[in-house]
């Protein structure tokens, strides 16, 4: 796991450039950045299946309504 220096107090510089921390430097864990190799394709697929569910409920409730008041005659 790869580590970050983090300062919680105010970050100053001495004469030589070099940085100094207020309240002493703590170390703290990396975020990884995003890699699609680490999505699991079982759980894409149930992603992306819950979102065309999401969709496809609605849009098909909706058009079963509209053929059922076509059934119904009009004066």
């Amino acid at each position: 796991m790869a580590t970050t220096l983090v300062c919680d107090g105010t970050v100053t510089q001495t004469s030589d450039g070099l940085p100094l921390c207020s309240t002493g430097w703590m170390t703290q864990l990396a975020s990884v950045p995003f890699d699609i190799s680490q999505v699991d394709p079982g759980v894409a697929s149930a992603f992306f299946a819950g979102g065309f569910a999401l969709l496809i409920i609605p849009w098909s409730v909706a058009w079963g309504f509209r053929q059922m008041f076509k059934l119904i005659p009009k004066r």
